[in-house]
């Protein structure tokens, strides 16, 4: 069993955060570009153990990273840890039950059973109970130990979860799933009339421009996001997305693309290019290698592109994913 050390309440370090992240078991996929970019990850529902509560799961080993960590793209998942020999951890359930039903969908609440799943507490490094983690667009980005008061519990959620006005987002983004960007953007347009600063708004806006083909007018809105917030992580995101996807639309033949690297493998532009589609199709680990090569022996190419590919990748991907870290080691060695 797990100890009891430690009631009071802590916040997470960023150490703490990238910990937990990444001992979250096994890999998941990174985003597909484009394509899984629009569909925004499907809401994987594999092995399934729900309450009777419609926004509460039961979380196993096996349903972890598809409830939870992939879930918290789409809703920000909190996860309480706990056990049935945990007084504290009694009083404190009824209080999430009743937050995620006040809180109408803006977040899932996901309880994990240490006792039944000791090595997924293990994995994740829970050491005191209960243990309450925050994920939000897959990484662990809040937390705390111990019975905290109600008020303080909201304080923690409202720095986080999205606020009641945004949820035309997800109806934007499940439209934009389903591929119909003009309802999508329709959506969004209309939020936009009476929340003129709100910064996720103009990036999904500028995100399905680019998705309908409209690179020069979604570029014009990237440019005036990151005039705004260079560090917002969806003005990254979709930098990332438009810096990919001007290489798609000036080689959008994977298939000459391959033939050219066949016939010449020093082809860096054709090479280049290729790993561009990999990486947007979600092949990503053929990507990362041939920037990873970029970086050993073609450094010089293009004021290393290599490099300057794979950070932008990271974007896309998540830093969330192991393959981030095993990738940045790599970097690394070949830097120093």
């Amino acid at each position: 069993m797990l100890g009891m050390s430690g009631v009071g309440a802590r916040h997470w370090n960023n150490d703490d955060r990238v910990r937990i992240a990444h001992r979250l078991k096994p890999r998941f996929r990174a985003a597909s570009g484009i394509r899984v970019l629009a569909t925004m990850r499907k809401d994987v529902r594999t092995n399934l153990v729900t309450d009777s509560a419609a926004d509460t799961v039961t979380i196993t080993a096996s349903n972890f990273m598809s409830e939870v960590v992939e879930a918290s793209a789409q809703i920000p998942t909190l996860v309480d840890f706990w056990a049935p020999w945990c007084a504290p951890c009694r009083q404190l359930m009824p209080i999430l039950d009743r937050l995620v039903k006040e809180y109408g969908g803006r977040f899932k609440l996901a309880k994990v059973n240490t006792d039944e799943q000791q090595e997924l507490a293990q994995q994740v490094g829970i050491r005191s109970l209960p243990t309450v983690v925050l994920f939000k667009d897959r990484t662990a980005v809040d937390h705390f130990i111990g019975l905290l008061p109600e008020p303080r519990i909201r304080e923690m959620l409202d720095r986080h979860l999205p606020k009641p006005s945004e949820g035309p987002i997800n109806r934007a983004r499940a439209l934009k799933s389903a591929g119909d960007y003009a309802g999508a953007r329709a959506i969004l347009e209309q939020e936009l009339a009476t929340d003129t600063g709100n910064i996720e708004l103009q990036a999904e806006i500028a995100e399905l421009r680019a998705l309908e083909g409209d690179l020069e007018g979604a570029r014009r809105l990237w440019n005036e996001l990151q005039a705004k917030e260079p560090n917002h992580a969806l003005v990254k995101r979709l930098g990332a997305l438009l810096e990919f996807s001007t290489v798609i639309a000036s080689s959008p033949d994977v298939r000459a693309l391959r033939q050219r690297v066949a016939d010449n493998p020093q082809d860096l532009e054709a090479r280049h290019a290729l790993a561009v589609h990999q990486l947007l199709g979600g092949d990503v680990e053929p990507a990362i290698d041939t920037w990873l090569d970029f970086m050993r022996n073609h450094r010089s190419y293009k004021e290393n592109l290599g490099r300057r590919s794979l950070v932008l990748a990271f974007e896309l991907i998540g830093e969330a994913d192991p393959i981030v870290r095993q990738t940045r080691r790599e970097m690394a060695k070949l830097i120093f």
